[in-house]
């Protein structure tokens, strides 16, 4: 996503709206596919406050799916 190889604040928030809106989970795979090689500490650190969000406005639900996502994501990035 970044030519420097850090992804922005900016970038990381794009990514975790698409990952939230995804219709599917074909679209839900393709978004993580084609984006994980970019994801870093910016993103994970994203991640972790949009779960803190959903907490914060009592939908657990949606915070355990994203934490899950992320957990996924973060073996898929780092373990590859």
């Amino acid at each position: 996503m970044s030519t420097s190889g850090t992804m922005t604040y900016q970038q990381a928030r794009t990514l975790l709206k698409k990952l939230i809106n995804a219709k599917d989970k074909d679209e839900l795979q393709k978004v993580i596919s084609h984006n994980v090689s970019s994801c870093d500490g910016v993103f994970f650190a994203e991640l972790e406050a949009t779960v803190d969000q959903f907490r914060a406005r009592g939908d657990e639900a949606s915070a355990q799916k994203l934490k899950a996502l992320g957990d996924y994501m973060a073996r898929l990035r780092f373990m590859i």
